[in-house]
């Protein structure tokens, strides 16, 4: 027997992966200036070399600043009846790079990056992405430095992983 797992609200099962959707949904919600969103989720490193970059997956380092999803670990909580409620982790990373190299200046960039996330999650509206009900910090973390053991304050490359879970449900349509 096939079984049809459906999102009740939409009918069918998601049509993107988690890390598309999400990362969307950050791209359109951010508002922080310091750094800026371009135009596009991935903006042109000639016309907006100081805006900050959106994308599903890794970090890819090119750009000065970037904020990258990952999909981590889906579990299911609860059956009742004929549905399941799921979460998925994902992780969001954010990072900087310092275009100077010194050990006296802070920059306040990445700091904002991960408040302008925090805003984002603690603002999630149930089922503002159809189907998610919920966003949340994950359980166990929720954000930490990405530090090496040689790390000076003068490194150029700092970054901050902020572990977030969304809520859904499947219903068995079979």
């Amino acid at each position: 027997m096939v079984v049809t797992w459906v999102v009740p609200e939409l009918n069918a099962d998601f049509s993107q992966d988690f890390e598309d959707i999400i990362i969307q949904y950050m791209y359109d919600n951010w508002a922080e200036t310091n750094p800026a969103k371009g135009t596009v989720l991935k903006p042109d490193y000639e016309s907006e070399p100081d805006r900050i970059s959106f994308k599903p997956g890794f970090p890819d380092f090119f750009r000065p600043y970037e904020c990258a999803i990952v999909q981590t670990r889906t579990t299911p909580l609860e059956k009742m009846g004929g549905f399941w409620v799921f979460t998925t982790g994902l992780d969001v990373m954010v990072r900087m790079k310092r275009i100077e190299k010194d050990g006296i200046a802070y920059d306040i960039q990445l700091e904002n990056m991960e408040k302008e996330v925090q805003r984002i999650v603690e603002n999630y509206i149930p089922n503002e992405i159809l189907g998610i009900k919920d966003i949340i910090y994950d359980d166990n973390v929720s954000t930490e430095k990405v530090y090496g053991a040689r790390d000076t304050w003068a490194k150029s490359d700092w970054r901050t992983v902020i572990h977030i879970k969304i809520f859904y449900q499947k219903n068995d349509t079979s």
